[in-house]
C-alpha cells in the first residue's frame, strides 16, 4: 500500500482552513434531513400543496434527501475534509436546481403555482449551499 503524495493530498482533502466548507456541509445537511423528513412523513398534505395526485414521488425524494443529508454529514465530520466528494456534493447540489428549474418551467408536472414558488424558494436555498460550498473549497486550496 502507497502512501499519498503531498500534491495528492493537496488537491483531496482539506486541513483546518476548511471552516466554511465544513459548516456550509453541515448546514446543507440539516436542511436536506429535514426536507427529506418531511416529504417522508407529509408527503399527502405537501403532494396536495404541489398539485400531485400521489405522495410517492415525494417519499422515493425524501428517502433520497435522507441518504443524501447522511453523506453530506459524514463529509463535513471527516477530518480532513475529501475536497473531491465535497465537490461532488456541490454537483448534485447544482443537478438539485437544474431539475428544479426543469420542472417549473415545462408541462413535465401540473405544479399549482404556490408549488412552483415553493420549488423555486427550495431550488434558490440549495444553490446557495452550492455556492457557499464551493467557496469553502477554493478556500480550503488557497490555504494549503
Amino acid at each position: 500500500m502507497s502512501t499519498p503524495s503531498p500534491s495528492t493530498t493537496f488537491l483531496n482533502t482539506a486541513s483546518s482552513e476548511s471552516g466554511l466548507l465544513r459548516k456550509a456541509l453541515l448546514g446543507n445537511s440539516i436542511f436536506s434531513t429535514i426536507s427529506g423528513l418531511l416529504f417522508v412523513f407529509a408527503a399527502t398534505p405537501i403532494a396536495a400543496f404541489l398539485g400531485l395526485s400521489s405522495p410517492l414521488v415525494l417519499r422515493i425524494v425524501g428517502a433520497g434527501l435522507l441518504f443524501f443529508a447522511f453523506v453530506v454529514y459524514k463529509t463535513a465530520t471527516f477530518k480532513p475534509v475529501n475536497l473531491q466528494v465535497a465537490m461532488g456534493i456541490v454537483f448534485g447540489d447544482l443537478l438539485w436546481v437544474i431539475g428544479s428549474v426543469v420542472l417549473i418551467f415545462t408541462s413535465l408536472v401540473a405544479f399549482t403555482a404556490a408549488g412552483k414558488w415553493a420549488i423555486a424558494i427550495v431550488a434558490d436555498i440549495v444553490l446557495a449551499f452550492a455556492i457557499v460550498q464551493y467557496l469553502g473549497i477554493q478556500k480550503a486550496r488557497s490555504a494549503k
